[in-house]
């Protein structure tokens, strides 16, 4: 099979659904061998590839996912990673205040990859136990509104491409893009960040073939895979199949006299410490960059009709430091599990 699909790639041929689809089941499997996968996701890459593609290849990863159990309404805010600028972790920390609010977040992440702190290096250093099994994260959801799903347990069927991708590095492939697209809990509501716009419309016509009822997909200006207090965001909106873009200015939310300097950080230490400091509702530009995405996961989720509503929910919970509390109960909740 996959010699028919490697003559289609060579000939600079898209692959359908159905096609990437089975042929990511046998890398799954085991069965394609480690050099045919590595020239599959070159000519991947060099004809380019879209939402036929990303859907068979998400299908396929969705499908040998180890699932976490929620009876829940969930959303989940994850990004593809690659902006390579080294911000705090503005996904998770705007994760956590959005659950104060009532959102139920199945937090899909993992540990730094191109970043000096990924999510997981976050929770981590926070004294979170992030080995889980589903079973436990689904408690997580269902206790504290929040679970975190560690990727590499979720998605065991992803050593089979490890070789690949680290001889094609540090190039990215598709796979850089499924994580968002593969939330092990099946959330049908989601904020996605993307590296780069170009891949925008892609993302979002992919959510769309999977199912996903609402979502924001963004990419700001200055390059952030998250949307930005410093410049303009790029966002593409879906509700059920209808699909809008347009342009977000923050401007018309909040006051912002800083930079994007403010917001960096150079260790999961210090990711931590900025979280902390908005978790204290301290004033800082950290603190209005989280508010402003954990608003738009509340608005994605239904519970306002406005991000302007979503916002002030969001600026409440920090003042009454709930998302401190609710990081403290994640804490004790996840070390009481036997296997912490």
């Amino acid at each position: 099979m996959y010699k028919n699909l490697l003559t289609k790639l060579n000939n600079g041929e898209n692959l359908s659904q159905d096609e990437s689809k089975a042929f990511i089941d046998l890398v799954f499997e085991g069965v394609i061998p480690t050099e045919i996968l590595t020239e599959s996701l070159i000519l991947l890459n060099k004809n380019g590839f879209g939402s036929e593609e990303l859907t068979g290849f998400a299908r396929s990863m969705r499908n040998a996912s180890q699932k976490v159990i929620c009876n829940k309404d969930i959303v989940d805010n994850c990004g593809t990673g690659g902006d390579g600028l080294g911000t705090f972790n503005i996904s998770t920390t705007a994760s956590l205040i959005a659950a104060c609010t009532g959102v139920n977040v199945a937090k899909h992440g993992n540990k730094a990859i191109t970043s000096n702190s990924g999510s997981a290096d976050l929770l981590e250093s926070a004294g979170v136990n992030i080995k889980l099994t589903p079973e436990q994260v689904g408690q997580c959801i269902d206790e504290l509104n929040f679970g975190f799903m560690f990727a590499p347990l979720h998605h065991q069927s992803m050593k089979h491409v490890a070789e690949s991708r680290k001889a094609i590095a540090p190039n990215k492939t598709i796979f850089n893009l499924l994580g968002p697209l593969t939330n092990p809990a099946g959330a049908k509501k989601q904020l996605i960040g993307v590296y780069s716009k170009d891949m925008m419309m892609p993302i979002a016509e992919t959510l769309v073939n999977l199912g996903t009822e609402r979502a924001m997909i963004v990419n700001s200006v200055d390059g952030l895979d998250e949307i930005s207090i410093f410049e303009k965001t790029n966002i593409i909106e879906i509700d059920s199949s209808k699909v809008t873009s347009y342009i977000f200015d923050p401007s018309k939310y909040i006051n912002c006299n800083g930079s994007l300097s403010d917001i960096l950080v150079s260790s999961p230490s210090e990711s931590l410490q900025m979280m902390q400091n908005v978790l204290n509702n301290t004033n800082h530009n950290s603190r209005e960059i989280s508010v402003i995405n954990a608003g738009a996961l509340v608005y994605i989720s239904g519970i306002t009709d406005s991000l302007n509503e979503a916002i002030t929910l969001c600026e409440d919970v920090l003042e009454s430091k709930k998302v401190n509390h609710k990081l403290k109960e994640l804490i004790s909740l996840t070390n009481s599990f036997q296997n912490a």
